[in-house]
């Protein structure tokens, strides 16, 4: 009796699992064989949608920065620039805005079985600019987790990895996009 029991939890505590819809992973690394402009990282703003889902302004510059230098398009400083001191062909001063958005919904299946479904989504806008030219690139990276909880029981949150896989994919598109559009000048 105690090996039927024993099995019937085992079942029960392994079917609550999760399930990632099938994510790209988006590669930019070599698109350019020469520079095309160097980038100056200006303001960065944040919109949280929610507190679980946070990304910083720290973590947005560093995965933007080493993305742009994969690419080997541009050449990324940090160094505090204003539009006047900036060189019109090959200097641009890069503004970032970025939107975090997670949404949660629960449903019961049965009296044992509930599912959660989560939809984790990050926008980037860029604006590269200087006296005489503009460039703007839009984003959106999404990752949708659907989780079962059988008995209350859930296997633990990947948050981690799920907040840089977002921001990894948003980064390099972000990154592919900007590339074509100085391509188009």
């Amino acid at each position: 009796m105690k090996q039927i029991l024993l099995a019937l939890f085992v079942l029960i505590f392994t079917s609550g699992c999760v399930d990632k819809k099938r994510v790209l992973n988006i590669q930019n690394e070599g698109l350019c064989t020469a520079t095309v402009a160097t980038l100056y990282l200006n303001e960065i703003e944040v919109k949280n949608g929610d507190e679980s889902f946070h990304i910083t302004k720290e973590e947005i510059r560093d995965a933007l920065a080493k993305s742009l230098k994969d690419t080997g398009c541009f050449r990324i400083s940090m160094d505090v620039r204003d539009k006047e001191s900036l060189n019109v062909e090959s200097e641009y001063l890069l503004d970032t805005k970025a939107n975090l958005f997670r949404e949660k919904e629960t449903s019961e299946k049965n009296i044992f079985k509930d599912e959660e479904r989560e939809l984790l989504q990050l926008i980037i806008s860029l604006h590269a600019h200087n006296k005489t030219k503009e460039l703007t690139a839009t984003t959106k990276s999404e990752l949708t987790i659907n989780r079962s909880k059988i008995l209350g029981f859930t296997i633990t949150q990947e948050q981690e990895s799920d907040k840089k896989t977002v921001l990894t994919n948003a980064t390099n598109k972000i990154s592919i996009l900007l590339k074509e559009a100085f391509s188009g000048l």
